[in-house]
């Protein structure tokens, strides 16, 4: 990974250069191994580069060629060889990093670049001949970046720090993109957690002008029709198997040594299962981490989730002699004790602050043995593993009764009830609030449908007609939009899922650790949004196609447990353990955090026992959701306030 940055004075003021050292210096921590900047007086470039890959010892940007185009990138290309021959340039490629292959490509082929590119990706373009500034982000925004518009300047920067570093622009958190995400509403739009400050969008090409036009170009367009070149059932099995097993080998480019993230679920598992088998070719091992649940604490019993994911974890591991397998309990970290250096490397509040204590362990792990690249299988839930269930609903509207009663009937053969495979199948047609009167008639009482339920939101604001207006036009309003088709589900869960880069930034910043998600493949994304709907749900097995790839890999403990995994299940002992903490940091939240947040309800919370019985939807709703990233977001607001007090 690398960090980039560039100043561009429209009005030909001549000290770019002098702003973009600052930058560099700001964002020296995601970019150790090399700095320098091309300078051209009303513009300059700068980068910080990270040698993750093989080839970055020939990276030498900032790049240029024909003296139009000026280029910096923060970037890992997965289409290595494609690229190469489409070019012409496979007899070199052995010595070419992979800057050197997209600037190629954009002279070449210019803004329609993005779109020939796999990989994670952000990068700058300068083209002096039109006087234009291109900035783009790959498909899922697995790199981050950032862009600050002034009268006459134009300034971008990997990470907001970047930015920050240049006096005129100010520090302070954006009021309503942490509205959002307080409330679980998706990220659209160019706003970003500081103020003032935009975000180049996932999958988006910013153009910035001359005469001050800033122009935003979805360069993927998620509703094209895709034609893959499959034809039957057994050619799509195939193509996820064979490409999650690309996704997971172009991955697994590094000198250094590999971790996974193995949890006891099916997506970590199908990725770290690919990469035991392609490096024992290479008689290389595996380092996988399981979280586990503290000896002893008391444990959230959510429905059938598995709470103690160690022994399918280790099934898996198990059946690879080349992985080591860790279990962390993280039994010596305390939920918020590492909430300032998040803040500093991560700039985003964590979402879920018991899970970021072993995620945070799991790094501090494999900085200590020298492990420089993390596998996450994140995204795969939409890519590789997706259920399915929204074809229960297509049945239903486009009358395929027949089809629609087997599958019923193969569900009910499988542990479902009759009420499951209606609701499932019915309630996406219905009008939310028949559909709540409906849960209310038979359960009852209220199921939780309004987001806002478990929202920590100034009460003032729960109302507001104004905010209720912005979060209606997310499609996230009273109660969740209904999803209604395979695909649908898939574009909304990946288009508006926007922390990953940052996530990864800071861990990098941290640890020196590279986190890559071969589930975020972009190949395996354009797979997922063109799969038939039976080949998810078929013949009252969810997830078909999965245990069709991946079956003789994974332990049918693994593929055919009955709720998911729960990770964190000891949040409960870690609350109990973190009280001081947790109140202390409410107690420094500034007036800003008020306006938010509903924090007399959160100093409540944060003084309530979590009991001793077993867990209550109201209670994890309000201690694990609710308290805990009200936490996160107060604190959040004080640090972007630079207030200690």
């Amino acid at each position: 990974m690398t960090a980039i940055c560039g100043v561009w004075h429209r009005d030909g003021r001549p000290d770019a250069g002098d702003q973009v050292a600052r930058m560099r210096r700001a964002l020296a921590p995601y970019g150790t191994d090399r700095s320098a900047a091309w300078d051209d007086g009303a513009i300059a470039l700068g980068i910080g580069l990270a040698r993750l890959l093989p080839e970055d010892r020939f990276d030498r940007q900032p790049l240029a060629a024909r003296d139009r185009f000026h280029l910096v990138a923060d970037l890992r290309l997965d289409n290595r060889a494609e690229l190469a021959d489409a070019l012409g340039l496979t007899g070199r490629a052995a010595t070419l990093a992979d800057a050197d292959l997209l600037l190629a490509a954009w002279e070449r082929w210019g803004t329609d670049t993005p779109d020939r590119l796999v990989g994670d990706f952000a990068f700058a373009l300068w083209d002096a001949a039109e006087r234009q500034l291109h900035l783009v982000r790959d498909l899922l925004g697995n790199r981050p970046l950032f862009y600050h518009v002034a009268d006459t300047r134009i300034a971008f920067a990997t990470m907001a720090r970047g930015l920050h570093a240049l006096p005129d622009i100010p520090v302070a958190p954006d009021p309503l993109t942490l509205l959002d995400c307080i409330a679980l509403a998706p990220r659209r739009g160019p706003r970003s957690f500081f103020a003032e400050i935009c975000r180049v969008e996932p999958g988006q090409r910013v153009t910035l002008h001359a005469d001050g036009r800033v122009a935003c170009v979805d360069w993927f367009d998620w509703d094209a029709p895709r034609d893959l070149g499959l034809r039957s059932d057994a050619d799509h099995v195939d193509a996820l198997r064979s490409l999650l097993d690309r996704a997971v080998a172009d991955r697994l480019r590094s000198d250094a040594a590999i971790g996974s993230h193995l949890s006891g679920g099916m997506d970590s598992s199908a990725v770290t299962a690919a990469a035991a088998l392609q490096l024992a070719e290479r008689g290389t091992r595996l380092s996988a981490y399981t979280h586990v649940p503290m000896a002893g604490a008391r444990l959230d019993h959510w429905g059938e989730r598995t709470l103690d994911e160690g022994p399918h974890a280790a099934l898996l591991a198990a059946r690879h002699a080349n992985i080591d397998h860790v279990r962390v309990d993280a039994a010596d970290r305390q939920i918020g004790d590492d909430l300032d250096a998040h803040f500093h490397a991560f700039e985003y509040p964590p979402f879920n602050l018991c899970n970021q204590v072993w995620l945070t362990e799991i790094c501090r792990q494999m900085q200590r043995r020298g492990e420089r690249v993390m596998l996450v299988g994140v995204m795969g839930n939409m890519t590789i593993s997706h259920q399915g269930i929204e074809r229960l609903t297509m049945l239903a509207r486009g009358g395929a009764w027949p089809t629609l009663l087997g599958e019923g009937l193969a569900l009910r053969r499988n542990g479902w009830t009759w009420r499951r495979v209606a609701s499932s199948a019915l309630g996406p047609l219905l009008p939310p609030h028949w559909l709540e009167r409906i849960r209310r008639l038979a359960n009852g009482k209220s199921p939780p449908l309004d987001l806002l339920a478990y929202a920590a939101l100034n009460p003032a604001l729960v109302d507001d007609p104004d905010y209720r207006a912005h979060l209606a036009h997310l499609d996230h309003g009273l109660h969740l939009p209904p999803i209604r088709t395979t695909r649908d589900r898939v574009v909304r869960v990946l288009r508006h899922s926007d922390v990953m880069g940052l996530t990864q930034k800071g861990q990098l910043a941290r640890f020196g650790v590279d986190q890559r998600d071969p589930t975020a493949d972009r190949r395996l994304v354009e797979l997922a949004l063109a799969l038939p709907p039976h080949l998810l749900l078929r013949d009252g097995q969810t997830r078909w196609i999965y245990h069709q790839a991946f079956g003789a890999r994974i332990p049918d403990a693994i593929r055919f447990q009955p709720g998911k995994g729960l990770q964190g299940a000891d949040w409960p002992t870690r609350i109990e353990q973190a009280r001081g903490t947790l109140a202390d940091e409410l107690g420094r939240a500034p007036p800003a955090a008020a306006a938010l947040l509903d924090l007399s309800r959160l100093t409540t919370l944060a003084a309530q026992p979590t009991g001793t019985g077993r867990v209550t939807d109201a209670q994890r709703y309000d201690q694990r959701i609710k308290l805990l990233r009200g936490i996160s977001i107060a604190h959040f607001i004080r640090k972007a306030q630079r207030s200690n007090d």
